[in-house]
């Protein structure tokens, strides 16, 4: 009788250990859903149309690439952390055609207000103006920047393609007048159309010395500091370029190269310093715990399963 009881125990504590691990593997994103709410007041009928790609790479880049009756939901990108507004360019004083590397509104100019009470209110301390009248490879190249992307259409027309938070493309042809602004981290590229010609403002925050250094996707996969905290906040942390379980591999990894850089420091120093555990370390070793904690009661009873079967 009480063999029996013992292993009716071990079958139960078997199925909630079970049930433990397949709760842990599923992480704390289950219930997540991704991208961000959109802001109060958002009116997608404001932004041009944008589209779903025919091809998520076309052999011309330059072409439309998309079906008009393929539209996108602008609430899609805004969810992915896209902001736009439409700011006439006409009647103000710009370059006629030409870059000016950096910008500054002119003197006694026709200057937009708006634009620069913009700038004042959101930090954009450095402005360029920029003529793309070619297709350029490198802006085509899918890539993400460290910091925010700000962009002014003066004149001209081409091509963003951004992925939304499920990873597609989404096409927005682009004008004069149309404002975007994308969060550090997002994947995109560009490609003028066949018209060849587009006058840009690009503004960088916080610095009059802007880094634009592109980090090419190829390249990134979960080792980007940008990109890993977009994927935390846009896509519930599930990078689409990380295996499932390696990114908590690559976190560690990450900590461990950090701490070695850190316990360098100090030698330099003459000192050294012990480290004390961090909670991410403490999480970790508790759920390594679990896990085996849960393996060897499952182990257990796979063992005895066959003498139950006996008694039973």
């Amino acid at each position: 009788m009480f063999s029996r009881l013992a292993l009716r125990f071990l079958f139960a504590a078997m199925v909630a250990a079970t049930v433990a691990m397949e709760d842990h593997d599923g992480g704390d994103h289950d219930d997540c859903t991704k991208g961000v709410p959109s802001p109060d007041g958002f009116n997608g009928d404001e932004w041009p149309t944008i589209y779903r790609m025919t091809s998520a790479n076309p052999e011309d880049p330059m072409q439309e690439n998309f079906d008009e009756s393929a539209t996108v939901d602008p609430s899609v990108l805004a969810d992915a952390g896209v902001r736009y507004e439409f700011i006439d360019p006409t009647g103000f004083d710009y370059p006629n055609a030409t870059a000016e590397i950096p910008w500054s509104p002119p003197v006694g100019g026709n200057n937009d207000a708006y634009v620069q009470q913009l700038r004042i209110d959101n930090d954009y301390q450095y402005a360029d103006i920029i003529v793309v009248g070619a297709f350029v490879p490198k802006f085509w190249v899918e890539h993400s920047h460290a910091a925010k992307t700000i962009r002014y259409i003066i004149d001209g027309t081409g091509y963003f393609d951004l992925r939304d938070v499920n990873d597609e493309w989404v096409r927005i042809p682009v004008s004069a007048g149309d404002w975007f602004e994308w969060p550090a981290g997002i994947n995109h590229r560009f490609s003028v159309d066949d018209e060849a010609s587009l006058q840009a403002m690009r503004l960088y925050k916080g610095t009059t010395s802007p880094e634009w250094t592109n980090s090419p996707r190829s390249e990134v996969a979960g080792n980007n500091t940008a990109r890993s905290n977009y994927v935390d906040t846009y896509l519930c942390g599930a990078d689409p370029d990380v295996p499932v379980h390696q990114s908590d591999v690559m976190t560690d990894s990450h900590s461990e190269d950090s701490g070695s850089s850190e316990e360098q420091e100090h030698k330099d120093d003459g000192h050294s310093h012990a480290s004390a555990p961090s909670s991410d370390d403490e999480a970790s070793a508790s759920s390594s715990a679990a896990h085996i904690g849960a393996g060897l009661v499952v182990g257990a009873a796979a063992l005895v399963s066959p003498i139950y079967l006996l008694l039973s």
